[in-house]
């Protein structure tokens, strides 16, 4: 969807009673933008958190001695500016990584073997000490003789949650028109709610009444509502395509 539909979407509902060119005026004012966007890509990563919108992949070049690996765009290959000596992410300049990861769902050998992830009772699990750290069993990284041949990789495969791009204001060339929200139309409502709670959070109460936290209810209510559709991505194609209790 576009931003120019969410604008509008809020314009004539949430924000229509509040000072930043509501219903009255029709949009919502330029000089508001940096404030509604703001609001906006905080609720994106808050649904991409929550849901699993987006998948991504990335390939992980084990070093000889190195048990740990922080994910980041400092080890990216493609990162030129980086002062790290040794970048182990192997990314390209056509599809850089960008530091979006916002959970490490599973994690794959040479051999396309899921290896352990998080479990205490496996000698051969990763584990993530942070939301974008993977930490790889000694053994594996040694190639030790006595591994299973699925364990012997000079490479990991990290499957990861992604984050939404953040939408960034540029001066002089943004339209709402022109940019493109990856959020599907099942997720908008919890978005707008969202972010009507956060403009009205600072407003406080109003005749014992808090339109914020209301607000904030609202967003919840309608995330459970999706979790018990059990709308999903469909890992099959690409990652925008929905999948509801199995029907496309």
């Amino acid at each position: 969807m576009k931003l120019s539909e969410i604008f509008s979407q809020l314009t004539y509902g949430e924000l229509s009673q509040l000072n930043l060119g509501g219903a009255e005026s029709g949009e919502i004012s330029v000089a508001n933008y940096p404030k509604v966007l703001a609001h906006i890509n905080l609720g994106l990563t808050a649904l991409y958190k929550r849901f699993p919108l987006k998948e991504s992949r990335l390939t992980v070049q084990l070093q000889p001695g190195r048990v740990t690996y922080p994910l980041t765009t400092a080890y990216a290959v493609s990162n030129r500016r980086s002062r790290e000596v040794v970048r182990y992410l192997l990314d390209t300049v056509d599809e850089p990584f960008e530091s979006d990861i916002l959970k490490i769902e599973a994690v794959y050998t040479d051999a396309e073997w899921e290896m352990a992830l998080n479990d205490a009772s496996d000698a051969l699990s990763c584990t993530t000490p942070s939301m974008s750290t993977l930490r790889v069993p000694a053994l594996v990284v040694a190639k030790s003789a006595d591994l299973a041949s699925q364990y012997i990789t000079d490479t990991l495969t990290v499957v990861y949650r992604a984050n939404h791009p953040a939408i960034v204001l540029s001066i002089g060339l943004f339209g709402p028109t022109r940019v493109e929200v990856e959020l599907p139309y099942s997720h908008l409502e919890p978005l707008l709610f969202y972010v009507a709670s956060r403009v009205n959070n600072p407003i406080g109460m109003t005749n014992e009444f808090h339109a914020g936290n209301s607000y904030y209810s609202k967003y919840e209510a309608s995330c459970a509502a999706l979790e018990q559709t059990n709308i999903k991505v469909d890992q099959g194609s690409q990652n925008t395509r929905l999948v509801s209790n199995g029907w496309v």
